[in-house]
């Protein structure tokens, strides 16, 4: 069984400052390494997409309880994505917020 490769890009605020008084614009990149269950990808793209919408030109202070660093919106976006159907498994997730670094959670072999 293949693995499916998929990247959506969003832009979306933060701040991760202590005294928040530090919000920022960034560029994110999530890349997606699915095992997919069944072969309409087309269904598991428009899911994704569907579900990265609520994070698209939003303030994540204001959209996720945790701390919005890369750590924390990997965790739960690699979580929540899981839970939403049976018929596929993400068994990667990369996210960036700039060109020059990646953070990477569930680093099985692809």
């Amino acid at each position: 069984m293949g693995i499916y490769k998929y990247s959506y890009r969003f832009n979306a605020m933060h701040d991760t400052s202590a005294d928040g008084d530090d919000l920022h614009v960034h560029s994110f990149e999530v890349v997606f390494f699915l095992r997919q269950k069944v072969t309409m990808f087309y269904e598991t793209e428009k899911l994704i997409n569907q579900y990265m919408e609520k994070y698209v030109g939003k303030n994540l202070n204001e959209v996720m309880e945790q701390r919005p660093i890369v750590e924390n919106i990997a965790e739960l976006i690699f979580n929540e994505i899981n839970d939403l159907r049976d018929e596929f498994d993400v068994i990667r997730l990369e996210i960036s917020d700039s060109p020059v670094q990646t953070y990477i959670l569930g680093v099985e072999e692809v």
